[in-house]
């Protein structure tokens, strides 16, 4: 049974990665940017909503993690391990990558605005690109995870109950997203607007999703009490996408909106299911090959926009968009493969220890930080 939960939440990253991709060599640029002709591959416009997914798996698995972990701790150390090294390697990578190659610039997409300075590859590296340029436009999302982290690490030192806490937290996703949704509806167009510093700040449109997966595995382990606020999240994750989904021609926005929220529906209903302990049927090659992805997906989301970007815009000036897309996933995907066998595992164990002495340095400075320490104290001599 076990074995069939891992694939299957393999298999929702794996289709999640794959929406991102495409959304990015589709959709993200204009096709004059990317050289794309008359005939090109449909765009998957609503693509982008698999970080959205992702959010809701990370907070299945985080909330899991956390319940396992010795301590809140044990919990940031083991995370920051899994994240950093690879998004450390992929900054640096992509930060001389776009030094060595041409990247396209599309200030009118958001694209590469400005070419990253060493100032924010320091911020970059710090998780804070926002205050910046991001290297790579896609990191914008490792942050949100971070600061997921540091909201339930915080929330758990305080309240070290499952079902306390996924009450919390599904209250919490209730509070912050309408916030957020309100804001958008009516503040203006601008840099610094409320509803981008409630993102920036308090991941507020984001909250709903991550309280989805964690009442999720709430739900698996047989806590049906948590129906409730699983409906009233997944109501609000709806909301979100339907307004982040909006664009400025009225009759294309509404169809743009209907069709995301559908898919996105689509989706947190197969979630649901699953947590609900249904077992998918799997169809021999493509579930496999999907949970393979599902395995990759992090190095791959790391590295493949302005790879892939820059990659396929040149690759379409030769050849069919439909080969050149082929090839740019082909492509990206055995870089990613590459890089994850270099950058995602094997330096895990030392900065694991390495977080976790920073960890029980600060946690000796003061006992009101105990939950931070991730080994026993030392005992005096006799």
């Amino acid at each position: 049974m076990s074995g069939q939960r891992v694939e299957t939440i393999d298999i929702f990253r794996g289709a999640a990665i794959l929406m991102v991709v495409l959304f990015h060599f589709t959709a993200r640029l204009p096709d004059q940017t990317l050289h794309i002709g008359a005939g090109g591959p449909l765009p998957v416009t609503f693509g982008w909503i698999g970080v959205y997914f992702f959010f809701i798996v990370s907070g299945y698995c985080i909330f899991m993690t956390l319940e396992r972990s010795q301590s809140v701790g044990v919990f940031l150390a083991r995370r920051f391990s899994r994240l950093y090294p690879a998004f450390a390697a992929a900054v640096i990578l992509l930060f001389v990558f776009q030094i060595v190659f041409a990247v396209p610039s599309v200030p009118e997409a958001h694209f590469r605005e400005v070419a990253p300075s060493g100032v924010d590859l320091i911020l970059n590296l710090m998780f804070l690109g926002e205050l910046g340029e991001w290297v790579n436009g896609s990191f914008w999302s490792i942050a949100v995870e971070i600061k997921f982290y540091l909201l339930v690490a915080l929330l758990w030192a305080f309240i070290p109950d499952a079902s306390r806490f996924s009450r919390v937290f599904g209250l919490l996703g209730l509070l912050s997203a309408p916030v957020w949704m309100a804001s958008t509806v009516i503040s203006g167009p601008g840099t610094i607007t409320p509803q981008s510093m409630l993102k920036f700040l308090l991941i507020a449109p984001y909250v709903p999703f991550f309280a989805v997966g964690i009442l999720g595995q709430r739900l698996k382990s047989g806590s049906t009490e948590v129906w409730p606020l699983m409906l009233a999240n997944l109501l609000m994750c709806l909301g979100v996408i339907w307004v982040s989904a909006g664009g400025t021609e009225a009759e294309q926005a509404v169809w743009g909106q209907i069709i995301t929220t559908a898919v996105f529906g689509v989706l947190v209903a197969l979630f649901v299911v699953f947590s609900m302990g249904v077992r998918f049927p799997v169809l021999p090659g493509f579930s496999g090959a999907v949970a393979k992805l599902g395995l990759l997906s992090y190095s791959w989301y790391l590295i493949h926009e302005t790879i892939g970007v820059t990659l396929l815009a040149n690759l379409n000036l030769s050849m069919p968009a439909g080969v050149s897309l082929a090839e740019t996933i082909l492509a990206t995907i055995g870089i990613a493969a590459v890089f994850s066998y270099l950058f995602e595992w094997r330096f895990r164990k030392g900065f694991e220890r390495a977080a976790g002495a920073i960890l029980d340095w600060v946690a000796d400075r003061s006992s009101a930080l105990a939950p931070l320490r991730t080994r026993a104290p030392a005992t005096p001599a006799e």
